[in-house]
């Protein structure tokens, strides 16, 4: 007896389903795309419990005919490609017909359309990929597509979505991706029942950049070659995200997330950006759709280029002039020199926060820091009648002396380099300090113990509160956690469609940028995956906010700053490393010295 069969249809469909239909996001990504594909100038989006209980698309675009509706919900059936040719030389968004079948087998599906001319339209409801009814509607001109409890009939698939909250911010990133590539087409988005965001139809693509980006210098790219044209907006190396999730990319106006691109573009930032920091913009490349293959990706997230050395040459040259002008360049030396100015302005009123900002020393610290720290032995190979007994501790050893208490207040103070480094020397070689990750590593205890043992009192309230831009994301992150962020210190509240209007913050954090703490702490937050409270990324959170209140490079310090930084590096618990991992310091040993210089 055969052992081999033919699957029924039903199961098929469950099977295609799984490769297209991964959560709400991937409907809500099929039916806009199908409605941008159809003309739509205005798309509406509603959602309920994220979407899974309801996604509903209504467009006023092409609508269909009853012959088209019906032949819409079949397996492998579209308008977009005709023979094989066409296959190779894609224009539209959509074009396997697979994408309304496979949502129909796996939810409650039903779509109202209507042709132009048409004297009434067609109303199609099918359940769990059966077809249930099918009979004439009054209709618009256009499509409105409804999506009931997506996975019903495939439990094992619907255990494995997140919470509402967290499948809200997948689709609304979806909306997103799409709404950039096409700037003329309005966008209006509701949950629950309420309107959350509205993308008018714009003029420019700048326009609806600073829709989805908002508060973020950006800056213009526009390159053409014989291989193809890439034009968008990118932003500075200084202003680094955390994550990827404000970097667009589009291949003819697929939205894309493809690894040879990104890689790409990271390589032309370099080290301009710092290790786990990305860029921020959007970028178009147009280039000749026999060229591109869109069909190599279930999701069609990625795609493949022929010749694809040149396409990541012209990339490179594009984005690297962009770079090499260094627009953001201009007037910095002015506003870096205003801060300067201003900081020591502030330093006058030191506020209310524990957290010292090294402008005073310590009482406890003033003695220490008029006397030597550091005496050198009788028997130093740097001194006149030395003897190299000094040498004779292994390097474990001397490295095990970093982690001893007091180290780093019994260091002797040699001075800084590079407005960055502290410069220090103790028995057995030459310690350096990053003073930011040391700073840090402090402002990183001290908030989190303040978070644990709810004695966060210093909140600052803001004289005029501050209304702050942040992306769609950002804002449906920042309702979830707003009660949580008071115990931070924070008091705001989301106002309007995106921004939030602060009112306090922590008053270490009085004088930040409050837009880019906001960005990064909301943007850490959305990428831990589905946290139910803030106390489960509460590391993550703390970082985020100790690095932006911490001393960064070009600040000099005095002895006297240095010395209490040390002192608050004996108090912290990990003084090593700064809460992202990197070392706080290093040593350069006598015997490496001496092998630099060939004495030995």
């Amino acid at each position: 007896m055969a052992k081999i069969r033919t699957l029924p249809d039903v199961l098929v469909s469950k099977i295609a389903a799984g490769e297209i239909v991964e959560r709400p996001a991937s409907v809500v990504k099929e039916l806009v795309e199908n409605s941008i594909d159809a003309g739509a100038t205005r798309i509406s989006i509603h959602l309920e419990a994220g979407g899974k209980r309801l996604v509903r698309v209504v467009d006023n675009g092409h609508g269909m005919s009853r012959d088209d509706a019906l032949m819409s919900i079949e397996r492998h059936a579209t308008s977009k490609i005709r023979d094989i040719d066409d296959l190779f030389s894609i224009g539209t968004l959509g074009f396997r017909g697979e994408a309304l079948p496979s949502i129909a087998s796996v939810s409650r599906f039903r779509m109202i359309t209507a042709a132009e001319g048409s004297k009434s339209g067609t109303e199609i409801y099918i359940e769990g990929g059966v077809v249930r009814k099918i009979k004439e509607a009054a209709s618009p001109v256009g499509s409105s597509v409804e999506v009931k409890n997506l996975f019903f009939n495939t439990p094992p698939r619907l255990k494995f979505l997140k919470r509402p909250e967290t499948e809200l911010g997948r689709a609304l990133e979806v909306i997103q991706r799409e709404a950039l590539s096409r700037p003329g087409v309005s966008f209006e988005v509701s949950s629950n029942g309420r309107t959350i965001h509205r993308y008018g139809a714009s003029e420019s693509l700048a326009q609806r950049v600073a829709q989805i980006i908002p508060g973020t210098p950006l800056y213009l790219v526009d390159f053409e070659d014989e291989t193809l044209a890439l034009h968008g907006l990118l932003g500075s190396p200084l202003d680094p995200r955390s994550s990827m999730r404000r970097l667009f990319t589009y291949v003819n106006s697929r939205s894309v997330r493809d690894r040879f691109i990104n890689r790409i573009i990271m390589e032309c930032y370099g080290r301009m950006v710092e290790k786990g920091k990305y860029p921020q913009g959007a970028i178009f490349i147009e280039r000749d759709p026999a060229l591109v293959d869109v069909n190599v990706h279930p999701t069609k997230s990625e795609v493949m280029f022929e010749s694809q050395y040149e396409v990541g040459q012209s990339i490179r040259r594009a984005i690297s002039g962009m770079l090499a002008d260094a627009p953001w360049m201009k007037g910095y030396r002015e506003r870096t020199q205003k801060a300067i100015e201003d900081f020591y302005e502030r330093k006058k009123d030191p506020g209310v926060y524990e957290n010292r900002d090294y402008s005073t020393t310590a009482p406890s610290l003033k003695a220490a820091s008029t006397q030597a720290a550091y005496k050198p032995e009788t028997g130093s190979p740097h001194l006149p009648n030395g003897d190299s007994s000094i040498f004779e501790k292994s390097p474990e050893a001397a490295g095990e002396d970093m982690f001893s208490n007091g180290f780093y207040s019994n260091l002797r103070f040699l001075g800084q380099v590079g407005k960055l480094y502290l410069v220090c020397e103790d028995p057995d070689g030459i310690i350096l300090i990053d003073q930011h990750a040391a700073h840090e590593r402090v402002n990183f205890e001290r908030i989190r113990k303040s978070y644990l043992e709810e004695a966060f009192s210093c909140s600052q309230k803001l004289l005029i509160p501050e209304v702050v831009e942040l992306a769609v994301r950002e804002i449906n992150t920042a309702r979830q956690f707003t009660n949580e962020m008071g115990k931070l210190g924070f008091d705001f509240e989301v106002f309007g469609e995106s921004a939030v209007r602060v009112k306090s913050v922590p008053g270490f954090l009085r004088d930040s940028d409050y837009a880019r703490v906001f960005a990064d702490l909301f943007d850490e937050l959305d990428g831990l995956g589905d946290p139910k409270s803030l106390e489960e990324h509460l590391d993550a959170v703390c970082a985020t906010m100790a690095c932006h209140s911490s001393i960064t490079a070009n600040r000099t310090l005095s002895e006297q700053e240095a010395r209490t930084l040390f002192a608050d590096m004996d108090a912290s618990e990990n003084p090593h490393a700064c809460p992202h991992g990197r070392p706080v310091a290093t040593r350069i040993s006598y015997n490496m010295l001496e092998k630099m210089f060939k004495r030995t």
